[in-house]
């Protein structure tokens, strides 16, 4: 990758090495222990909010010279990263938990890189991607070595800066420290007893510290720090010369007479397509369905390729907007008609999918895959609707609003707690048809316990045995984590709600 990097002057970097990288190093040194004292052994809770506050911290700190707080994009990415953020406090859902494991680190990558001034492209430009991958590919690793060289210049005493030299006399001091404390530790234990008492009881829990545990925690610990330093240093002394939204232009390579030629032969098909569905679908099966078709089964096919569908549509869509050649008034003007017709047949058969997916949960039941797949068709219509405006206003970027878009979608999905809303749905549908899958409720996280805990009430001993079961296997689970850096609000009020319930192992009934 080719690296368009300006370094500082020579006297600018000598400052920042001799006293902003000293406690830039610091910083990350106290962060590398806060990494191994919040997550070594341990389940992310309220541990991973503070982490990432601590390394805001830590950044905002050695960065306030070379950062200017304005209402952009950059800064607004603190939103989603917080509130991702405190998903591991807030919810217990599995699922997003890895997948913010990894968001929540991309959209930090993101934001350093804009509010530094690191990335030569716009952030909504494909070429994007190139400094994104030098954040995470280089940058990390880029000055790893360079704390050394710093702690070698500490201890040496060639250097002319009297803060530096103090604090390598007071390094060189800690060493020579050592040995005399040892010394004078031993003979005090000897002289007296409660001295001995307290000095053993240290001793014995050094002791019993495993040396390969605390040897593989502190190289962690260390490789975070360094981690961090590299990153946050560069992000310091690089600056890269950004290019101009205008020098990035896509190639219009489209005839727009073809174009407008394909969108009024799929319209067609799609106006013949959206009849039929308000006709048979919408309409309540008003119309005659072809023989051994039954309403039933008819509503509940077909979600899926409808759903790939639309996509083709949004594809077929996009270029049109972005590689069609403009031409004569009349021709622009037909092709946006043909455009906003496209967009309103696919909506409708947007709608079409969710109504058949409704249909289908009522008769099957509720699963990730099926509230996603709403979840994914809302998002696929939010992107229908900037289109449409897009189609009349031409200045609008949709690289902008697509990002922006999805984003919020996937904030807005994590906080709308899957695990209740199926655990509520399918509780629902119980009452209803005395059907439930028990089995699967039980996978959920700990906010499906109230539920549960209703199943395990319920009249029908297999479920109620099921379901008391599946509360006592949670019961166990909650149990084994105490650590005050794991502590999540849904945990807690699972094993509140459980703690009140006598709960033992049930043996099912076997089938005969």
């Amino acid at each position: 990758m080719e690296e368009n990097v300006v370094e500082n002057n020579v006297d600018t970097e000598k400052r920042t090495i001799s006293r902003g990288s000293i406690l830039l190093l610091a910083g990350c040194i106290i962060l590398g222990i806060l990494f191994d004292v919040l997550f070594y052994g341990k389940p992310f809770g309220i541990s991973y909010p503070l982490f990432v506050l601590g390394f805001y911290g830590v950044l905002l700190w050695n960065l306030k010279e070379n950062i200017v707080f304005k209402w952009d994009f950059a800064w607004i990415l603190s939103i989603p990263i917080l509130a991702l953020s405190l998903t591991y406090l807030i919810y217990s859902n599995l699922i997003f938990k890895v997948l913010n494991f990894f968001a929540v680190p991309f959209l930090i990558l993101v934001q350093t890189t804009l509010i530094s001034k690191n990335n030569k492209y716009q952030w909504y430009a494909i070429k994007f991607v190139e400094d994104l991958g030098y954040s995470i590919f280089v940058k990390p690793f880029k000055n790893i070595s360079k704390p050394f060289q710093m702690i070698g210049e500490l201890i040496s005493s060639k250097s002319k800066n009297k803060k530096v030299a103090i604090i390598s006399k007071i390094f060189i001091g800690l060493l020579i420290s050592i040995p005399l404390v040892m010394m004078v530790v031993v003979l005090l234990s000897s002289a007296d007893q409660v001295f001995q008492h307290y000095t053993e009881n240290i001793l014995n829990f050094i002791n019993s510290i495993s040396l390969n545990e605390f040897t593989g925690r502190t190289l962690i610990a260390l490789l975070v720090s360094l981690i961090i330093f590299s990153y946050i240093f560069s992000l310091i002394t690089s600056k890269v010369k950004e290019v101009k939204e205008g020098e990035i232009t896509v190639p219009l390579i489209l005839d727009k007479v073809i174009m407008v030629t394909v969108l009024s032969t799929i319209n067609l098909i799609y106006i013949f397509f959206v009849y039929i569905q308000f006709a048979y679908l919408f309409g309540g099966a008003n119309y005659a369905l072809p023989p051994s078709f039954t309403h039933s089964e008819y509503a509940r096919r077909g979600f899926f390729e409808l759903v790939v569908v639309t996509l083709i549509n949004l594809s077929v869509l996009l270029v049109n907007l972005n590689l069609a050649e403009s031409m004569s008034k009349i021709v622009n003007k037909i092709s946006r008609i043909l455009n906003s017709l496209l967009v309103v047949c696919t909506s409708i058969m947007l709608y079409s999918a969710h109504f058949r997916m409704s249909l289908y949960e009522q008769a099957y039941g509720y699963t990730y895959l099926r509230i996603l797949t709403h979840a994914f068709m809302i998002f696929i219509f939010a992107l229908l609707l900037t289109s449409l405006y897009k189609i009349w206003e031409t200045k609008v970027s949709l690289a902008k609003a697509y990002i922006v878009i999805a984003i919020t979608a996937y904030v807005i999905l994590n906080y709308v707690n899957i695990d209740v809303v199926i655990a509520r749905n399918n509780f629902e549908r119980f009452q209803k048809t005395k059907h439930i899958d028990v089995g699967y409720i039980s996978i959920l996280s700990y906010d499906a316990v109230p539920w549960l805990i209703e199943l395990m009430n319920d009249k029908n001993k297999d479920i109620a045995v099921e379901a008391q079961n599946s509360l006592y296997n949670k019961k166990q689970e909650l149990s084994e984590n105490n650590y005050w850096q794991s502590f999540n609000i849904s945990n807690y009020f699972a094993k509140t709600k459980l703690s009140k319930l006598n709960l033992k192992y049930k043996e099912m009934r076997q089938e005969r």
